[in-house]
Protein backbone atom coordinates (compact mmCIF):
# COMPACT_ATOMS: atom_id res chain seq x y z
CA UNK A 1 0.00 0.00 0.00
CA UNK A 2 1.31 3.46 -0.96
CA UNK A 3 2.37 5.57 2.00
CA UNK A 4 0.36 8.77 2.50
CA UNK A 5 2.25 11.99 1.78
CA UNK A 6 1.16 14.93 3.96
CA UNK A 7 2.16 18.58 4.02
CA UNK A 8 1.69 20.23 7.43
CA UNK A 9 1.95 24.00 7.84
CA UNK A 10 2.70 25.63 11.18
CA UNK A 11 4.56 22.52 12.28
CA UNK A 12 6.30 24.33 15.15
CA UNK A 13 3.19 26.00 16.57
CA UNK A 14 1.43 24.63 19.64
CA UNK A 15 -1.26 22.91 17.55
CA UNK A 16 0.95 22.01 14.60
CA UNK A 17 3.69 20.44 16.73
CA UNK A 18 1.17 18.12 18.39
CA UNK A 19 -0.29 17.15 15.01
CA UNK A 20 3.22 16.38 13.75
CA UNK A 21 3.91 14.32 16.88
CA UNK A 22 0.85 12.18 16.22
CA UNK A 23 1.54 11.89 12.49
CA UNK A 24 5.04 10.60 13.16
CA UNK A 25 3.46 7.65 14.97
CA UNK A 26 1.62 6.72 11.76
CA UNK A 27 2.92 5.16 8.57
CA UNK A 28 3.00 8.46 6.66
CA UNK A 29 5.55 10.76 5.08
CA UNK A 30 5.36 14.37 6.29
CA UNK A 31 6.71 17.61 4.90
CA UNK A 32 6.75 20.06 7.82
CA UNK A 33 6.48 23.73 6.85
CA UNK A 34 8.22 25.98 9.38
CA UNK A 35 9.22 29.64 9.59
CA UNK A 36 13.01 29.25 9.64
CA UNK A 37 15.91 26.87 9.22
CA UNK A 38 16.46 26.98 12.99
CA UNK A 39 12.94 25.65 13.53
CA UNK A 40 13.58 22.88 11.01
CA UNK A 41 16.75 21.86 12.85
CA UNK A 42 14.81 21.67 16.13
CA UNK A 43 12.30 19.29 14.57
CA UNK A 44 15.08 17.31 12.90
CA UNK A 45 16.70 16.70 16.27
CA UNK A 46 13.35 15.91 17.90
CA UNK A 47 12.64 13.20 15.31
CA UNK A 48 16.20 12.13 14.50
CA UNK A 49 15.12 8.49 14.46
CA UNK A 50 13.02 9.15 11.35
CA UNK A 51 14.61 9.17 7.91
CA UNK A 52 14.26 12.04 5.43
CA UNK A 53 11.81 9.84 3.52
CA UNK A 54 9.42 10.15 6.47
CA UNK A 55 10.10 13.75 7.49
CA UNK A 56 11.42 16.64 5.42
CA UNK A 57 11.02 20.41 5.61
CA UNK A 58 10.06 23.54 3.70
CA UNK A 59 10.68 27.11 4.89
CA UNK A 60 8.02 29.83 4.67
CA UNK A 61 9.02 32.86 6.79
CA UNK A 62 6.23 34.23 8.97
CA UNK A 63 6.41 37.66 7.32
CA UNK A 64 5.59 36.09 3.93
CA UNK A 65 2.48 34.16 4.97
CA UNK A 66 0.20 37.03 3.92
CA UNK A 67 1.77 37.20 0.47
CA UNK A 68 -0.02 35.60 -2.50
CA UNK A 69 1.69 32.34 -3.49
CA UNK A 70 3.62 32.13 -0.22
CA UNK A 71 3.42 28.33 -0.23
CA UNK A 72 3.99 27.72 -3.95
CA UNK A 73 7.54 26.44 -3.48
CA UNK A 74 6.41 24.18 -0.64
CA UNK A 75 3.79 22.63 -2.95
CA UNK A 76 6.12 22.20 -5.92
CA UNK A 77 9.51 21.61 -4.27
CA UNK A 78 8.89 18.03 -3.17
CA UNK A 79 9.79 15.22 -5.60
CA UNK A 80 7.00 13.14 -4.04
CA UNK A 81 3.55 14.72 -4.58
CA UNK A 82 1.22 15.39 -1.66
CA UNK A 83 -2.18 13.78 -1.32
CA UNK A 84 -3.16 15.59 1.92
CA UNK A 85 -2.52 19.06 3.30
CA UNK A 86 -3.17 20.16 6.89
CA UNK A 87 -3.05 23.94 7.19
CA UNK A 88 -2.63 25.22 10.77
CA UNK A 89 -0.43 28.26 10.09
CA UNK A 90 -2.44 31.45 10.46
CA UNK A 91 -1.35 34.61 8.70
CA UNK A 92 -1.31 37.62 11.03
CA UNK A 93 -3.82 40.02 9.51
CA UNK A 94 -4.22 42.19 12.61
CA UNK A 95 -1.71 44.82 11.45
CA UNK A 96 -3.57 45.32 8.17
CA UNK A 97 -7.09 45.34 9.63
CA UNK A 98 -8.83 48.22 11.38
CA UNK A 99 -12.07 46.46 12.34
CA UNK A 100 -13.57 42.98 12.66
CA UNK A 101 -15.14 43.11 9.18
CA UNK A 102 -11.81 43.93 7.56
CA UNK A 103 -10.13 41.21 9.59
CA UNK A 104 -12.70 38.64 8.37
CA UNK A 105 -12.12 39.72 4.77
CA UNK A 106 -8.34 39.43 5.11
CA UNK A 107 -8.59 35.99 6.73
CA UNK A 108 -10.85 34.88 3.87
CA UNK A 109 -8.52 36.28 1.21
CA UNK A 110 -5.48 34.56 2.75
CA UNK A 111 -7.21 31.17 2.90
CA UNK A 112 -8.67 31.44 -0.61
CA UNK A 113 -5.20 32.28 -1.92
CA UNK A 114 -3.85 29.21 -0.10
CA UNK A 115 -6.50 26.96 -1.68
CA UNK A 116 -5.96 28.54 -5.11
CA UNK A 117 -2.25 27.81 -4.86
CA UNK A 118 -3.02 24.16 -4.04
CA UNK A 119 -5.33 23.89 -7.06
CA UNK A 120 -2.73 25.38 -9.37
CA UNK A 121 0.41 23.72 -8.01
CA UNK A 122 -0.57 20.48 -6.25
CA UNK A 123 -3.03 18.63 -8.53
CA UNK A 124 -2.55 15.31 -6.73
CA UNK A 125 -3.95 16.63 -3.43
CA UNK A 126 -7.23 14.94 -2.52
CA UNK A 127 -7.92 16.43 0.92
CA UNK A 128 -7.22 19.79 2.56
CA UNK A 129 -7.82 20.27 6.29
CA UNK A 130 -8.09 23.92 7.37
CA UNK A 131 -7.71 24.96 11.03
CA UNK A 132 -9.59 27.98 12.33
CA UNK A 133 -9.63 29.48 15.83
CA UNK A 134 -12.31 31.64 17.44
CA UNK A 135 -9.94 33.65 19.66
CA UNK A 136 -8.63 35.97 16.89
CA UNK A 137 -12.20 37.04 16.07
CA UNK A 138 -13.01 37.48 19.76
CA UNK A 139 -9.99 39.72 20.21
CA UNK A 140 -11.59 42.32 17.95
CA UNK A 141 -14.58 42.42 20.30
CA UNK A 142 -12.71 42.47 23.62
CA UNK A 143 -9.24 43.91 22.97
CA UNK A 144 -9.00 45.18 19.37
CA UNK A 145 -5.39 45.21 18.06
CA UNK A 146 -6.15 48.48 16.28
CA UNK A 147 -6.68 50.18 19.66
CA UNK A 148 -3.31 48.92 20.93
CA UNK A 149 -1.57 50.13 17.78
CA UNK A 150 -3.27 53.53 17.96
CA UNK A 151 -2.97 54.24 21.67
CA UNK A 152 0.02 52.14 22.68
CA UNK A 153 -1.94 50.39 25.42
CA UNK A 154 -0.93 47.12 26.98
CA UNK A 155 -2.30 44.29 24.78
CA UNK A 156 -2.54 42.04 27.83
CA UNK A 157 -5.18 44.33 29.33
CA UNK A 158 -8.56 43.96 27.64
CA UNK A 159 -11.37 46.44 28.00
CA UNK A 160 -12.54 46.78 31.57
CA UNK A 161 -16.25 46.81 30.69
CA UNK A 162 -18.30 43.68 31.19
CA UNK A 163 -17.58 40.91 28.70
CA UNK A 164 -20.74 39.31 27.35
CA UNK A 165 -19.69 35.68 27.06
CA UNK A 166 -22.52 34.63 24.75
CA UNK A 167 -22.24 37.67 22.49
CA UNK A 168 -18.50 37.14 22.02
CA UNK A 169 -19.00 33.42 21.31
CA UNK A 170 -21.90 33.95 18.90
CA UNK A 171 -20.16 36.77 17.00
CA UNK A 172 -16.86 34.86 16.77
CA UNK A 173 -18.66 31.75 15.56
CA UNK A 174 -20.59 33.79 13.00
CA UNK A 175 -17.31 35.35 11.80
CA UNK A 176 -15.76 31.90 11.44
CA UNK A 177 -18.81 30.73 9.49
CA UNK A 178 -18.51 33.67 7.10
CA UNK A 179 -14.93 32.67 6.33
CA UNK A 180 -15.81 28.99 5.87
CA UNK A 181 -18.91 29.73 3.78
CA UNK A 182 -16.77 31.76 1.40
CA UNK A 183 -14.16 28.99 1.17
CA UNK A 184 -16.79 26.36 0.38
CA UNK A 185 -18.44 28.60 -2.24
CA UNK A 186 -15.10 29.37 -3.88
CA UNK A 187 -14.14 25.66 -3.96
CA UNK A 188 -17.48 24.77 -5.56
CA UNK A 189 -17.39 27.61 -8.10
CA UNK A 190 -13.89 26.82 -9.40
CA UNK A 191 -14.26 23.04 -9.15
CA UNK A 192 -11.32 22.01 -6.98
CA UNK A 193 -10.16 18.41 -7.12
CA UNK A 194 -9.93 17.91 -3.37
CA UNK A 195 -12.21 17.52 -0.35
CA UNK A 196 -12.28 20.50 1.98
CA UNK A 197 -12.47 19.90 5.74
CA UNK A 198 -12.46 22.55 8.45
CA UNK A 199 -11.61 21.99 12.11
CA UNK A 200 -12.55 24.85 14.44
CA UNK A 201 -11.27 25.25 17.98
CA UNK A 202 -12.72 27.81 20.41
CA UNK A 203 -9.66 28.32 22.68
CA UNK A 204 -6.66 26.01 22.99
CA UNK A 205 -4.83 24.98 26.17
CA UNK A 206 -2.27 22.30 26.92
CA UNK A 207 1.40 21.44 27.33
CA UNK A 208 3.96 22.21 24.65
CA UNK A 209 5.89 19.46 22.89
CA UNK A 210 9.09 21.25 23.93
CA UNK A 211 9.59 22.72 27.42
CA UNK A 212 9.15 26.52 27.25
CA UNK A 213 12.38 28.47 27.69
CA UNK A 214 10.69 31.74 28.63
CA UNK A 215 7.22 33.20 29.12
CA UNK A 216 6.91 34.26 25.48
CA UNK A 217 7.03 30.60 24.45
CA UNK A 218 3.53 30.04 25.84
CA UNK A 219 1.04 30.07 22.99
CA UNK A 220 -2.70 30.37 22.61
CA UNK A 221 -4.75 30.42 25.83
CA UNK A 222 -1.78 28.98 27.78
CA UNK A 223 -0.77 32.60 28.25
CA UNK A 224 -3.83 33.07 30.44
CA UNK A 225 -2.60 30.28 32.73
CA UNK A 226 0.92 31.70 32.79
CA UNK A 227 -0.44 35.06 33.90
CA UNK A 228 -2.25 33.38 36.81
CA UNK A 229 1.01 31.70 37.86
CA UNK A 230 3.15 34.80 37.42
CA UNK A 231 3.65 37.12 40.39
CA UNK A 232 5.56 39.67 38.29
CA UNK A 233 3.18 41.88 36.26
CA UNK A 234 6.04 42.91 33.97
CA UNK A 235 6.37 39.28 32.88
CA UNK A 236 2.73 38.88 31.88
CA UNK A 237 1.95 38.09 28.26
CA UNK A 238 -0.84 38.85 25.82
CA UNK A 239 -3.71 36.83 27.13
CA UNK A 240 -6.24 35.04 24.91
CA UNK A 241 -8.96 33.70 24.74
CA UNK A 242 -10.69 37.12 24.94
CA UNK A 243 -14.00 35.89 26.30
CA UNK A 244 -14.11 32.52 24.50
CA UNK A 245 -14.74 30.26 27.47
CA UNK A 246 -15.14 27.00 25.58
CA UNK A 247 -11.86 25.13 25.27
CA UNK A 248 -10.07 22.12 23.89
CA UNK A 249 -6.86 20.41 24.95
CA UNK A 250 -4.29 20.73 22.17
CA UNK A 251 -3.74 16.95 22.16
CA UNK A 252 -7.43 16.31 21.49
CA UNK A 253 -7.37 18.97 18.78
CA UNK A 254 -4.35 17.30 17.16
CA UNK A 255 -6.12 13.92 17.22
CA UNK A 256 -9.14 15.48 15.53
CA UNK A 257 -6.90 16.83 12.74
CA UNK A 258 -5.29 13.46 12.11
CA UNK A 259 -8.72 11.83 12.00
CA UNK A 260 -9.96 14.55 9.65
CA UNK A 261 -7.07 13.80 7.32
CA UNK A 262 -7.51 10.00 7.35
CA UNK A 263 -11.28 9.44 7.69
CA UNK A 264 -13.01 9.18 4.28
CA UNK A 265 -16.39 10.22 5.71
CA UNK A 266 -14.90 13.53 6.92
CA UNK A 267 -14.71 14.91 3.38
CA UNK A 268 -16.41 18.27 2.79
CA UNK A 269 -17.52 18.60 6.42
CA UNK A 270 -16.93 21.09 9.21
CA UNK A 271 -16.08 20.13 12.76
CA UNK A 272 -15.95 21.92 16.12
CA UNK A 273 -13.61 20.50 18.75
CA UNK A 274 -14.57 21.52 22.30
CA UNK A 275 -14.41 19.80 25.68
CA UNK A 276 -16.70 22.28 27.46
CA UNK A 277 -16.43 25.48 29.45
CA UNK A 278 -13.27 26.69 31.20
CA UNK A 279 -13.67 27.05 35.00
CA UNK A 280 -13.61 30.60 36.43
CA UNK A 281 -10.24 32.07 37.36
CA UNK A 282 -10.92 31.59 41.07
CA UNK A 283 -11.48 27.85 40.55
CA UNK A 284 -8.26 27.57 38.53
CA UNK A 285 -6.35 29.43 41.25
CA UNK A 286 -7.73 27.16 43.97
CA UNK A 287 -6.85 24.08 41.91
CA UNK A 288 -3.25 25.23 41.59
CA UNK A 289 -2.94 26.06 45.29
CA UNK A 290 -4.25 22.62 46.28
CA UNK A 291 -2.48 20.56 43.63
CA UNK A 292 0.79 22.53 43.43
CA UNK A 293 1.41 24.28 46.78
CA UNK A 294 4.88 25.24 45.57
CA UNK A 295 3.15 27.70 43.23
CA UNK A 296 1.57 29.46 46.20
CA UNK A 297 3.92 32.44 46.28
CA UNK A 298 3.65 32.85 42.53
CA UNK A 299 -0.10 32.77 42.10
CA UNK A 300 -1.26 36.13 40.79
CA UNK A 301 -4.82 36.72 41.88
CA UNK A 302 -5.21 39.79 39.72
CA UNK A 303 -8.56 40.34 38.12
CA UNK A 304 -10.30 39.55 34.88
CA UNK A 305 -12.83 41.74 33.12
CA UNK A 306 -16.26 41.00 34.57
CA UNK A 307 -18.04 38.32 32.57
CA UNK A 308 -21.79 38.20 32.18
CA UNK A 309 -23.03 34.87 33.55
CA UNK A 310 -24.13 32.14 31.17
CA UNK A 311 -27.85 32.08 30.59
CA UNK A 312 -27.81 28.32 30.07
CA UNK A 313 -29.39 28.82 26.65
CA UNK A 314 -26.30 28.95 24.45
CA UNK A 315 -27.43 27.70 21.00
CA UNK A 316 -26.21 24.16 20.39
CA UNK A 317 -24.89 24.91 16.91
CA UNK A 318 -22.33 27.34 18.33
CA UNK A 319 -20.43 24.50 20.02
CA UNK A 320 -22.01 21.40 18.47
CA UNK A 321 -19.43 18.62 18.70
CA UNK A 322 -21.80 15.85 17.58
CA UNK A 323 -20.24 15.51 14.08
CA UNK A 324 -16.78 15.49 15.66
CA UNK A 325 -17.79 12.56 17.84
CA UNK A 326 -19.73 10.66 15.17
CA UNK A 327 -17.32 11.07 12.24
CA UNK A 328 -13.89 11.73 13.76
CA UNK A 329 -14.30 9.50 16.80
CA UNK A 330 -13.42 12.20 19.32
CA UNK A 331 -15.73 10.78 21.96
CA UNK A 332 -13.71 11.46 25.09
CA UNK A 333 -12.01 14.76 25.86
CA UNK A 334 -9.33 15.39 28.42
CA UNK A 335 -10.77 17.09 31.51
CA UNK A 336 -9.51 20.60 32.18
CA UNK A 337 -7.86 19.40 35.40
CA UNK A 338 -5.56 17.14 33.37
CA UNK A 339 -4.74 19.98 30.98
CA UNK A 340 -3.94 22.30 33.90
CA UNK A 341 -1.80 19.68 35.64
CA UNK A 342 0.40 19.03 32.60
CA UNK A 343 0.70 22.73 31.88
CA UNK A 344 1.53 23.59 35.51
CA UNK A 345 4.41 21.09 35.46
CA UNK A 346 5.95 22.95 32.53
CA UNK A 347 5.48 26.28 34.31
CA UNK A 348 7.15 24.90 37.44
CA UNK A 349 10.06 23.55 35.42
CA UNK A 350 10.50 26.91 33.71
CA UNK A 351 10.54 28.66 37.09
CA UNK A 352 13.14 26.18 38.41
CA UNK A 353 15.40 26.86 35.44
CA UNK A 354 15.02 30.59 35.97
CA UNK A 355 15.95 30.31 39.64
CA UNK A 356 18.95 28.17 38.76
CA UNK A 357 20.14 30.74 36.21
CA UNK A 358 19.86 33.45 38.84
CA UNK A 359 22.01 31.39 41.21
CA UNK A 360 24.62 30.78 38.53
CA UNK A 361 24.71 34.46 37.55
CA UNK A 362 25.04 35.60 41.15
Amino acid sequence: MTRRRILLTGACSLTGSHILHQLMSSNVSVCAVVASRDKAEILQKQYSQHSSALLDFEIVPSKLRNMPGAYTEAFTGSPEPFDTIIHTATADSSDEADCLTRFINLETENLVDFLRSIKENAPRVRRVVITTFLSPFAQWLVAPPAEHNAHGSNPSSPRTSEVDFEYVLATSRASDNIVNDHLWKWAKDVGVGFDLVSVTAPSVYGPSIWPPKNSTDFEEANRRIWNICCNDPTDETTSPPYGIEYFTDVRDLAFAHVQAAFTPEAGNKRFVVSAGVVPPRGVITEFFLNRFPELGSRIHTGHSPPTRALSGNTPLDLVDTTPTEAVLGVVKYRPFEETLTDLARQILELNRRREWRRVIQS
